[in-house]
C-alpha cells in the first residue's frame, strides 16, 4: 500500500539527511513518516485514513484502535511537537535544528516502529 511504502521512503530520507547533517531535513522526513505510518495503521484498520496533516489529532483517532497510541503521543510529546514545528518551519523560515533533537526524531520513528510492528510490516 502506497501510504506503507511512502513511510518507509521518509524514513530512509529522515536517516540520509542525519548522516548528511542536514538535521531539518532530519526532523522534516520524520514527521511525513510518522504520519503516514498513522494514516497507514489507521487505513488498515478503518479501510479510510483521516487528512489532517496534525499528528496529535492522528495519534487520538489511533486510540480507537489500542489506548498505546495515545500513551504513546502522551510520553512523546515534546519530541512529537519538535517534528510537527519542523515540518512546517524547514520548508518556510530559515531555521537551523540541532544534531541533538535529529537524533531524538530518529529514536522516536525507531521506537514508533517498535512498538506498533503488529501494525506495521
Amino acid at each position: 500500500m502506497f501510504l506503507e511504502e511512502n513511510a518507509k521512503y521518509f524514513e530512509e530520507k529522515a536517516k540520509e539527511a542525519y548522516k548528511e547533517g542536514k538535521y531539518k531535513f532530519t526532523l522534516f522526513f520524520t514527521e511525513q513518516a510518522l504520519q503516514l505510518y498513522l494514516k497507514y495503521i489507521l487505513y488498515k484498520k478503518f479501510e479510510e485514513y483521516p487528512k489532517t496533516h496534525k499528528l496529535k489529532e492522528l495519534f487520538e483517532i489511533s486510540k480507537n484502535i489500542n489506548s498505546k497510541f495515545i500513551d504513546f503521543y502522551n510520553e512523546n510529546s515534546d519530541v512529537i511537537d519538535l517534528i510537527e514545528e519542523a515540518y512546517i518551519t524547514s520548508r518556510y523560515l530559515d531555521k537551523e535544528y540541532s544534531e541533538k533533537s535529529a537524533k531524538k526524531s530518529i529514536e522516536l520513528i525507531n521506537k514508533f516502529k517498535e512498538e506498533f510492528k503488529e501494525w506495521i510490516k
